[in-house]
Order: C-alpha cells, then structure tokens, then sequence
C-alpha cells in the first residue's frame, strides 16, 4: 500500500526521474486517494509530502470536492432540514482577535434560524477556535449526531464535531498539525456538512473564492456563502470591506460587506482586554450577548445577519442585521445559550 502511494505523490507534484508537471486529480481520483489516506495508506513521511505537495500546487475544485464527498459518505451526520444553516469552521483559530462567531450564532438562532455549528479545539499556538469557546462558555461539543440532533430540533442551536466519528482522520490531523501548516485536511473538515444543508464556510484572503464556490456546487450545495473575514474566519470585520461568495439557487454572486453600511465606524476590530486570550475572547461575546455597544456587538450582528440572509428569513442584509441586533440587546440570544448550557 505505501508503495502504490508514491505514485499519488508523483501525479501531484510532478516528481520523477524526469521531472514533468503537477497534475490535478479528478472527483473520482480524488475520492479514491481520500478514501486510501482514511484507511491509513502511506507513511506518515509520505502522507506529509503529500499534503505539501497539495499545498503547493492548489487544490482544484474537482479535487476538493472528491475528497470531501467521499469523507462525507463515511459520516453519520445529525438530521437537518432544508432551511439549517451550517457554520463550518477552522480548527486552526485566531491569533489576534477573538472568535465572535458563537455570539453570532445565538443571535441568529434566538432570531429563528436553525443553526449547526461545527467546530473543534484548536491546535496548540494556532489560535482560538469557536469550538474553544464552545466549550468554556456552554459545555463539551457534541460527538454523536443523534444527540446534536437533538439540541438542534429542541433549541435551534447545536456544536458538534463531525471529524471525531471517523477514526481515519486523527492521523491527518495530527500529521497537519505536526506539519504546522495549513493542508487540505483543515480545508476538508470545512465541507463536511450534511448534503441538503445551507452551508457557512470561511476562507483565508486570496483568489481563492472562485475554487471554493465551484467545490460547494459540486457537493450539491445550492445556498452558501463562504467569507474572508478576519484572520480567515467567519467573523465580519467592522473596519473595512469584507470580501465573500454567494451561491443562491445554484447561481454564483460576488458578496462585499462594508461596515458604514449598517452604520458601524470603528477603527478597531472586537475584543477585550485581559491577559488570558481564553477570558479575553469571553469577555468580547459576552458584551455582544449583553447588547453592549461596540465592536464586539457590530461584528455579532453582522456574523448572525449572514446565518439569517442564508437561511432564507431576512429579504436583505440591512433587514438582517436590525433582527441580529434585536436577538442581542433583548438578551434572547444570550438566553438561547444558556438553554443549551442548561441541558448539557
């Protein structure tokens, strides 16, 4: 079996004796080389060079949607209906800023959206996660799909980890992360996501949208949004223009989110002072949950108007954003995660 793998190394990266191009893989060559690397094909030393050589060359569309078809095929995931958003996030968190998305989530969830948060612990010195945060302010993130099922039809909110189901990721993982870079495992465990969901994913700054959308669409998903936000998460920026993609209906359209749109100005992006980066990030979402004005809030409310522009419950942005801010300031998203704290 490690043998046979060199030669996905060699399509990849254009090695040999003779040198030649990096070649993309179909959806179908793709899937076959994600199932072996599940199965635990290759050597470590070879799994790494693999997963470089991707980094190197860019994972194509068809690449990236083989790959994520065929680990989703493995996967038992909760149930979820037609309007379900989910929140797809990195577990390689954010180094200066904290993660808001756990404020904008409850917003958009206290607001009647349905939302499905993905999310893991971080790696170690690669920054906060939502599923940190997750863990320090409403409790363990959920491992079995039936019992996120359950928190997301009760509460309308619910985190689980889709990732910790399948034995044959904890080596790609840890290989990543041992590699200490960012590798298409981290951008696979993004699209893993129930198929008749409407999908939230973010993505790092770059030309990057374009593949990104086409994967999405190969993987069956006719609503998203995938959004460069700060530090490549899904948190809006409150100080400048934020760039992303719409898929709506099976159609591709560019997203720009400027801030002074929704009458934010401010010349720094959220956060709280504290020495801690665990009680610094807490401290920023809890003063968006208490309708505390500020950075913290606008980008709260932001983050929970693209869940509810996607789900399909607000006409436009503006409309959406005046919800999120409601949910916020009335204190119903904050009630909404200590439901969830309360049944954990």
């Amino acid at each position: 079996m490690a043998r046979g793998f060199d030669n996905w190394i060699r399509m990849i990266s254009g090695g040999g004796v003779g040198g030649g191009r990096p070649s993309n893989l179909s959806v179908s060559q793709a899937g076959e080389l994600f199932e072996a690397l599940l199965n635990e094909a290759g050597t470590e030393a070879q799994v790494a060079a693999l997963f470089v050589a991707l980094r190197q060359k860019g994972s194509s569309s068809d690449e990236l949607a083989g790959f994520a078809g065929t680990a989703r095929r493995r996967l038992e995931f909760p149930w979820v209906d037609e309007r379900t958003v989910v929140v797809a996030t990195s577990r390689l968190g954010k180094l200066r800023y904290p993660p808001m998305a756990l404020a904008s989530a409850a917003a958009a969830s206290a607001a009647g959206a349905k939302v499905l948060i993905q999310a893991s612990c971080g790696v170690p010195d690669a920054g906060l996660t939502l599923g940190d945060l997750w863990q320090q302010i409403v409790g363990p993130i959920q491992l079995n799909p039936s019992q996120a099922s359950h928190d997301l039809q009760r509460i309308g909110l619910a985190c689980w980890s889709p990732t910790a189901m399948d034995p044959g990721w904890q080596r790609l993982l840890r290989i990543e992360e041992e590699i200490g870079m960012r590798c298409v495992p981290d951008v696979i465990t993004k699209l893993l996501a129930p198929d008749r969901a409407r999908l939230l994913v973010a993505a790092m700054a770059g030309p990057v949208l374009g593949t990104a959308g086409d994967a999405m669409d190969a993987l069956g998903h006719d609503n998203g949004l995938i959004i460069q936000g700060v530090e490549g998460s899904v948190d809006p920026s409150v100080t400048q223009r934020t760039r992303g993609l719409t898929l709506e209906d099976g159609g591709t359209y560019p997203l720009r989110i400027q801030p002074e749109d929704f009458g934010f100005f401010f010349e720094q992006e959220a956060g709280y002072l504290h020495e801690d980066r665990f009680q610094a990030a807490k401290g920023a979402n809890m003063e968006a949950l208490m309708g505390q004005e500020g950075p913290a809030l606008a980008t709260a409310a932001l983050g929970a108007a693209l869940i509810l522009r996607l789900a399909g419950l607000a006409r436009d942005l503006a409309t959406a954003v005046g919800c999120a801010r409601e949910a916020l300031e009335s204190g119903s998203a904050h009630h909404r995660l200590m439901e969830l704290k309360g049944i954990g």
